[in-house]
């Protein structure tokens, strides 16, 4: 039992119940009537009931065959009818060739009673359509979709006129979005196959006008085929470049420079001026600072005078009346 014999199945259960519920609701008056007219159970009242026995079957085959099938043909009853197996609308498959060849296939799955009808047609990357595919024999089984195809090809290549295709469409709780599967065209190598289901009627009706239907074919046509060119684009990418502030000396600082006031400026960024321990001991007014300064100042008097007697040493060496001189001085 495949899921599209449902429909089958609720029209005739459905036709059913409704002929025996109106014979039992009305056949009561209506046999009362029948023998009233006819006097008694007689051959009119036999012919009466023939009839109305041919009346009952009549609504009944009205019901199966003709009510309900038109019925089941809104979207919604459908949906709700097959359930996750409502595979039906408008496809956009790409299929990759084993020599690199790529092209986009538009398959369209239409309601046809208690069945489906199924056509499509093939687009190049300029939106040219390359070939019609006429579908000689379908097969729902489950989630695969079989079936053959005939192929009217305007460059009359006889061998790949003709192929079958295996479609498997994505396991889900509701109804599929997507498939992947594989075509074999007759007297050739196979080629992959993945669709996705066109959801929008904004994209279904421009890709129906020739004159929109190149906007449809270059956005799925990159994002089927154009994952290669974003890789090479995202490796050629190069950061830009930072910034950074340079530390230099700075030329005409806010205080009095000592170490080098010749070093010219820096124009590669801003400057930060760089200060020494030093700068900061002569700018401090701190106690602490002051008895710092006053033991520098000690220690550098200490030095001179050590200076001023070493000096006086070698006088008297090289000298000795020199020495006693400055000594009686």
């Amino acid at each position: 039992m495949t899921p599209y014999s449902r429909f089958r199945l609720i029209s005739t259960t459905a036709a059913a119940a409704l002929i025996a519920g109106g014979l039992c609701a009305v056949w009561p008056l209506l046999a009362g009537m029948i023998a009233a007219a006819t006097g008694g159970v007689t051959a009119a009242y036999t012919a009466f009931v023939a009839v109305a026995a041919l009346l009952s079957v009549v609504a009944f085959l009205t019901l199966s065959e003709a009510v309900f099938p038109a019925l089941f043909q809104l979207p919604f009853l459908r949906r709700m009818v097959l359930g996750r197996h409502y595979v039906e609308g408008t496809w956009l498959q790409a299929e990759r060739g084993p020599s690199g060849s790529e092209r986009l296939t538009v398959l369209h799955i239409r309601p046809a009673g208690a069945g489906y009808d199924l056509s499509g047609y093939s687009l190049n990357q300029e939106s040219e359509i390359e070939s019609n595919r006429m579908v000689e024999y379908t097969k729902l089984d489950g989630p695969v979709l079989f079936h053959a195809y005939r192929s009217l090809m305007p460059d009359g290549a006889g061998n790949q006129a003709r192929g079958t295709s295996e479609l498997m469409f994505e396991q889900r709780r509701g109804a599929p979005k997507a498939y992947s599967g594989y075509g074999e065209p007759v007297g050739g190598r196979r080629y992959q196959i993945e669709g996705v289901k066109l959801t929008r009627w904004s994209e279904r009706r421009r890709l129906r006008k020739l004159d929109q239907r190149a906007d449809i074919v270059e956005t799925y046509w990159n994002l089927f085929f154009g994952a290669a060119a974003s890789e090479v684009q995202d490796m050629a990418y190069e950061p830009p470049a930072v910034r950074r502030p340079v530390i230099v000396e700075a030329a005409k600082p806010a205080f009095v420079e000592r170490r080098n006031p010749d070093r010219a400026m820096s124009e590669d960024g801003p400057v930060i001026t760089r200060r020494r321990a030093s700068d900061w001991r002569s700018e401090d007014a701190t106690p602490t600072a002051d008895r710092i300064r006053a033991r520098m100042l000690e220690a550098e008097e200490g030095v001179e005078e050590d200076d001023e007697d070493l000096l006086l040493e070698e006088e008297i060496e090289d000298d000795p009346a020199r020495g006693r001189r400055r000594a009686r001085v």
